[in-house]
């Protein structure tokens, strides 16, 4: 007889709390902490609220939702062994032992909801969905993450490949007992996926009486979080807030809450203002490419790969040219296209497929003319060409080690430096120094970007002025904020690029 979800919870996650954070990061290759961390974001929980962490297992959302939002958080799991890591790690979050599909909770006993990799161990979805509804206040939140399968088939087949022979592997570096976990999970993410469709699943919230469902498809459709909002009433500010008394027999109570608008009436979210960067142009056609490929920034990372070469007593011309056009494959187009793949941050309309095939064959053409050098410069070469195609695919995984600011400035700063350094034959102490330097220089792009990025993408408003000590006054708004390290970021890449051409033509020159 065929062992139920119920079981197959049972057996898994018996005996690995104390291993499940740190297998969870090795597993996923750090997409695990980017998927929680967007979970926890989408959440908008006030201080004020109360939140159910269901499936919480070690406690990694529990904690990030009562740090982030100061709320209080309770956390249930059916595992004791979950829970009891739970508690090592923080005996501050109340924890109850119970299972998702009978909650011990009065309806509306908290104002939002999440949960983690939980459908897949259940054996009836849509009415465990209904169960988790119930204990929501009406307009109350209710955020999921899980695991997906890449709808595109290229996508598909590797990553079965990985879950096949991938994550038993790794999983053995760990334990034997995460060896037959990563063996587990391709079968159970594949049969969920195969029986329950995400049309299903989207219909599944909809019938517990969730509006405002949204999907949001993350490393490439390997992680899949889910909102939506109780039907009853809007989100936003409440005439009183809610407060969870000490936990009690009977599970956490809100004292009041007010209703402020009619069942059906979709929650007011305000949309996030867009604008484009100073190098894009208008939507549409060609000039998304253009748009695609940061002409500017790319211009700026290519110079690094002419740093290098300068920084040789001889470059050789043909060397210095297989360099740029690797480089402007894998960074220009490769890195940008599979960047664009993850929640279209250029707001481009070039389609899915389209990014991939193109992400997919400039990258190997960078490594096929990183091939080529290595068989007139030596098989040494070959493991700069790893180094950098591993670079590529871990930013447009968004990997937190590449991802992060330090890890951009080392990859697309210092990385072209010592690549093309090392091909051209210069002297390893200046190559370092003339690293060092590039990888500031891109560090330096990064603070000066990050804020202009944020600002133009996501505020809704900015309202402000700076008084001065003579009485004068200037007022701030989005322009204001955005001018400064633009005009700055304007003239770095041209500075950065003449230097360069300048430092080459010298070395050509004497």
């Amino acid at each position: 007889m065929p062992s139920s979800r119920v079981d197959d919870a049972r057996r898994i996650f018996s005996g690995i709390g104390a291993t499940y954070e740190r297998a969870g990061a090795l597993l996923s290759f750090g997409q695990d902490a980017r998927w929680r961390e967007r979970l926890v974001s989408l959440l908008d929980a006030g201080s004020d609220d109360a939140v159910l962490d269901v499936a919480t297992g070690t406690g990694l959302v529990a904690r990030a939702i009562a740090e982030r939002y100061r709320c209080r958080v309770v956390g249930l799991d059916r595992s004791a062994d979950m829970l009891g890591a739970a508690a090592a790690r923080d005996g501050h979050i109340p924890l109850v032992r119970a299972r998702a599909e009978s909650l011990p909770f009065p309806d509306e006993s908290f104002d939002h909801l999440t949960f983690t990799y939980l459908m897949r161990y259940v054996d009836d979805p849509a009415a465990t969905l209904r169960e988790l509804a119930r204990v929501v206040r009406p307009g109350g939140r209710i955020v999921a993450l899980d695991f997906g399968v890449p709808a595109n088939p290229v996508l598909r087949a590797l990553w079965r490949v990985y879950t096949t022979i991938g994550l038993p592997i790794v999983g053995r570096v760990i334990s034997e007992r995460w060896s037959s976990v990563g063996a587990f999970l391709r079968g159970s993410i594949e049969r969920f996926d195969r029986e329950h469709r995400p049309s299903d699943v989207e219909r599944y919230w909809n019938q517990a009486g969730l509006t405002a469902v949204r999907v949001h498809r993350m490393s490439f459709g390997a992680g899949v979080v889910m909102t939506g909002v109780k039907d009853g009433a809007t989100e936003g500010p409440r005439a009183t807030g809610s407060r969870l008394r000490r936990p009690e027999p009977g599970g956490p109570r809100r004292e009041q809450r007010v209703s402020v608008a009619p069942s059906g009436t979709k929650p007011s979210v305000a949309p996030a203002s867009q604008g484009a960067a100073f190098y894009a142009l208008t939507p549409g056609g060609w000039r998304d490419y253009w748009t695609l490929l940061h002409p500017p920034y790319t211009a700026w990372h290519l110079s690094y790969v002419l740093l290098g070469a300068a920084l040789a007593p001889m470059p050789e011309p043909r060397i210095v040219v297989g360099a740029l056009v690797a480089f402007f494959l894998a960074v220009g187009i490769a890195s940008h296209s599979f960047d664009e793949l993850q929640g279209r941050p250029l707001g481009t309309r070039i389609p899915s497929s389209v990014l991939l095939v193109l992400g997919s064959l400039a990258l190997s053409g960078a490594v096929v003319l990183g091939v080529i050098a290595a068989s007139m410069l030596g098989p040494w070469f070959l493991a700069l060409v790893v180094v950098g195609a591993a670079l590529v695919i871990s930013y447009g995984l968004e990997i937190p080690i590449v991802h992060s600011d330090i890890g951009f400035a080392i990859a697309w700063g210092g990385f072209p430096v010592v690549a093309s350094a090392a091909a051209n034959g210069a002297p390893p102490v200046a190559t370092v120094v003339a690293a060092v330097g590039a990888s500031l220089l891109s560090l330096a792009q990064r603070r000066l970007s990050t804020p202009v990025r944020r600002v133009r993408r996501k505020a809704a408003d900015v309202v402000g002025e700076v008084r001065y000590s003579d009485g004068t006054t200037e007022r701030l708004d989005r322009q204001a904020l955005i001018a400064a390290p633009e005009a700055g970021l304007r003239l770095l890449w041209l500075a950065m690029l003449a230097v360069s051409i300048g430092a080459l033509v010298a070395r050509w020159s004497s």
